[in-house]
């Protein structure tokens, strides 16, 4: 997984309402009243109340019955999966070889144990919506965690989508809980990666990766400090500097809400810091709490008023990192309130408040892990940690609960836990990257092991839960490897002229491609890997002519890419440079990059290529506690694959897992066919 978003603090505008349906909505308002009125009336004769009680007891009958007659499937068995996100086989199976994962060494010995293919590019976004939908990114319209818009250069999250305060679905093709809700197979599907909205299906959901902030964005968190060092730009949050007094007035920053007759602007809450000696007080909305230096509170809930009578409502959490001789508070991004969610995030829709009222408050942001405050020295490696350990005590809760009650038909299961664990501290177990500690405290040092303890215990208590009949899967989307240096992409097609500046004497480039002369560009550079020819009739100002011009160009490209050598460590940069039509095929292929950089383990897109900058140095080291990543050569991160059952294949991919489900459940070979899958099933029915 990874995390990125192209304008912090401002997200989305939620909402406006102009004179015209102000006038409008009275009018309806008033009409209610009338029609309210009148039925009260009616029902005040006793005789009209027996008969409408007698009608309505007799269509409940009714509808149950045709219900009953209805019915489900008559499937009696389990199928589970569970999807831990980035489980490495370079990690895994030392690990198993020394005796450290019983569990999943017992799944190998007694059922199999392959490498996953996964997607081309492997990222997460990509290769969930690979596993769920069977399909390659060309039929799912899945990419890369950024995409552009061609008629404006304008950049966007590929990961939700949002208009006019309606949450649609951004993956195009068909996931296989779709499938099974159509017969009627009782389907859990519990944050799996990209599902907001949720999808009506016959079972419940809740979505997962994709799933903003209360701001609209994927995680924006906020930091109050009266340390002027700390006041610095940031990547992933809000700075507020404050003068340091016994009575600190301030506020939390909310949605924005376009007002009537002005611009969008953010709603504000007022917070009241008090310090006193080595804790401060914290008021806001008649809420009192009290903190200690490296003390988080407990959940705290906020409502943002958002004009005529809508609130947003959001929980969240402080966490006090120094009051001397600073003060330093964190807060959270601020989740959506799973008891009431300005957009819905399950199905049935009051599934995640019903939720929260049996394992208690939870994380609803789809990253629900703030890797940039830990990036940015906002959270230390402790306070860190105690955040990721929340999150998954929710999740074990989540999972114990639905496990527990589930009794035939389809579980699905996401745990991104080792993924963000590896990210942030690969930097402890490779020597050879720019901020490796030899020294470091033998708790980091041992972390990301410890974690695939802990998700090898969770293996042990779902494998409990699964009879003889019953069928397990357990995979990662991905492999892990180092990321010691980062590559400015775009740097890179300027210098070799396939890329120009409106200035062409500047140094560098802004982000949101906003410095490229498109008149001179030939390709430029977005995402983690991605590249796009600058091509006419498709791009607003595209120059390249498609067809023998275009496929010059891309050959050109990819051939120079693929010797581009780091002249400080004497190593290629790039592993293979993969054209559009040899990893996509569909109908939305068109839209997908027309190249796709394939990194060799070490190296990767810089965040400024993801942004569309032009940064002035091509490569450099990288200096970020984001250290690991899977964000290379596909071939080089291969995921991993268990199941309690033989697999009739050797080589599967991440696209066999959708029809091996559908099989599972009951779909012959020739309903498979008709489902335009790229898959095939590993198992028998």
């Amino acid at each position: 997984m990874i995390f990125g978003y192209i304008d912090p603090g401002t997200g989305m505008t939620v909402g406006s309402l102009g004179a015209v349906l102000l006038t409008f909505l009275t009018g309806i308002f008033s009409v209610a009243l009338l029609f309210l009125k009148r039925l009260v009336n009616f029902f005040k004769k006793p005789g009209r109340r027996i008969a409408i009680a007698v009608i309505l007891a007799i269509g409940a009958g009714v509808t149950g019955a045709l219900v009953m007659r209805r019915g489900t499937t008559d499937m009696d068995h389990k199928v589970i999966i569970i999807g831990f996100d980035a489980l490495s086989p370079r990690i895994m199976e030392p690990l198993m070889a020394d005796g450290r994962l019983k569990n999943f060494s017992r799944l190998k010995e007694t059922g199999s144990y392959r490498h996953l293919r996964t997607t081309t590019p492997p990222e997460s976004p990509v290769a969930w919506s690979a596993f769920a939908t069977g399909q390659n990114p060309g039929k799912n319209g899945i990419f890369d965690f950024i995409a552009r818009n061609p008629k404006d250069y304008q950049l966007h999250l590929s990961l939700s989508n949002t208009e006019g305060g309606v949450a649609r679905p951004v993956v195009k093709g068909r996931r296989f809980w779709q499938y099974t809700s159509r017969k009627k197979i009782p389907t859990v599907i519990l944050g799996c990666p990209v599902t907001f909205p949720p999808d009506r299906i016959f079972g419940k959901m809740i979505s997962g990766m994709g799933v903003p902030d209360i701001l609209g964005t994927e995680v924006t968190f906020s930091f109050y400090t009266s340390g002027k060092e700390d006041n610095t730009e940031t990547s992933g949050g809000k700075i507020f500097y404050v003068k340091k007094s016994p009575l600190i007035v301030t506020y939390l920053w909310g949605p924005r809400v376009a007002r009537v007759g002005g611009e969008a602007e953010n709603v504000r809450v007022p917070l009241k810091i008090t310090t006193a000696g080595e804790s401060v007080g914290i008021e806001f909305q008649k809420k009192k709490l009290n903190l200690r230096p490296g003390e988080w509170s407990p959940w705290q809930d906020v409502a943002f008023d958002l004009g005529f009578f809508r609130k947003a409502r959001g929980i969240f959490k402080f966490y006090l990192a120094a009051v001397e001789p600073e003060l330093k508070l964190y807060v959270s991004p601020i989740n959506l309130d799973p008891r009431e969610p300005f957009f819905p995030i399950s199905h049935p829709p009051d599934y995640s408040r019903r939720l929260a009222g049996e394992i208690g408050l939870y994380h609803t942001q789809g990253m629900p892990f703030d890797t940039w405050a830990l990036n940015e020295k906002r959270l230390d490696e402790a306070a860190f940690l105690d955040q990721a350990r929340d999150v998954l005590a929710e999740r074990e809760k989540l999972l114990d609960l639905e496990l527990n009650r589930f009794e035939r038909g389809v579980f699905y299961f996401y745990f991104e836990d080792v993924d963000i664990i590896q990210h942030m501290f690969w930097r402890y177990i490779d020597p050879r990257h720019p901020l490796y500690e030899p020294g470091a405290p033998p708790e980091y040092r041992e972390i990301i092991t410890r974690w695939y303890e802990k998700m090898d215990e969770i293996l042990g208590r779902v494998m409990t839960r699964v009879g003889e009949k019953d069928t397990l899967i357990v995979l990662s989307d991905h492999g892990f490897d180092t990321y010691r240096r980062t590559a400015h992409v775009n740097s890179w097609l300027r210098e070799e002229g396939f890329l120009e500046l409106k200035d062409a004497a500047a140094l560098e480039g802004e982000p949101l491609l906003k410095s490229v002369d498109w008149s001179r560009t030939k390709a430029y550079a977005i995402g983690f890997g991605s590249i796009y020819i600058n091509q006419k009739g498709r791009e607003a100002q595209g120059v390249v002519s498609p067809g023998e011009d275009k496929e010059r160009l891309k050959d050109e490209i990819a051939s120079r890419l693929e010797q581009w050598t780091d002249k400080k460590h004497k190593e290629r940069i790039v592993s293979k440079v993969y054209k559009q039509q040899d990893v996509f095929w569909g109908q939305y292929a068109p839209d997908a990059p027309d190249l796709i950089v394939g990194f060799n383990a070490g190296y990767g897109a810089s965040w400024q290529t993801a942004l569309g900058a032009v940064p002035k140095d091509l490569i450099e080291d990288n200096l970020r506690k984001w250290s690991g990543s899977h964000l290379f050569d596909a071939r080089l991160v291969d995921g991993v694959l268990f199941t309690n059952r033989p697999l009739l294949k050797d080589n599967p991919a991440i696209t066999d897992i959708a029809p091996t489900i559908l099989r599972l459940t009951g779909f012959s070979d020739e309903e498979l066919k008709t489902l335009n899958l790229d898959g095939e099933p590993l198992l028998r029915q």
